[in-house]
């Protein structure tokens, strides 16, 4: 060790040292490494269930995402069958409409067809009337006024043949 003087080494104070260096290794190691670890120890545990609990979250989230994802492909469903339903009732609704149309344009036409033949009668019974007034008229003329012709026979016998030829026609 009288080796280490002439390089300026002192082996009592590198011996002084190296007991100070060791007790204080000693100290750290009881009270500072010890706590340390113990408090690393607690934050791995910590980060271990967060991580746990992040993992635990995101399973339920999918669940629910599932679940929403079920829920909203239910509810297209349905809206679909509600659209159906209701694209349905409005044809039925329209076909409805149509023939209730068709009925009506039915019973116009027939109304008017009836109507028609009222004035086709009256239109015959004021021409064969007028037919009838004609005849008389000319019977009048032919035989002369001093004939007396009986007017009501005359329109008898009138009468009755318009309606004949009326038959054959």
């Amino acid at each position: 060790m009288e080796a280490l003087r002439p390089l300026g080494i002192d082996p009592a104070l590198m011996i002084a040292y190296l007991i100070d260096f060791v007790l204080l290794l000693f100290l750290l190691r009881l009270f500072l490494y010890r706590p340390i670890l113990k408090m690393l120890a607690e934050r791995r545990q910590r980060i271990q269930e967060s991580l746990e609990e992040a993992d635990r979250v995101r399973q339920e989230a999918e669940v629910q995402r599932s679940q929403y994802q079920h829920e909203l492909e239910e509810a297209r469903k349905t809206s679909q069958e509600a659209a159906g339903r209701a694209a349905q009732e409005t044809e039925r609704r329209r076909d409805d409409i149509l023939a209730e149309a068709r009925k009506d344009a039915e019973q116009v036409r027939e109304q008017a067809l009836q109507q028609i033949e009222v004035e086709r009668q009256q239109a015959m019974a004021e021409m064969q009337h007028q037919v009838a007034d004609l005849a008389v008229e000319l019977a009048r003329k032919v035989v002369g006024e001093t004939v007396a012709v009986d007017e009501q026979a005359q329109r008898k016998l009138i009468q009755q043949f318009l309606q004949e030829a009326g038959d054959l026609s």
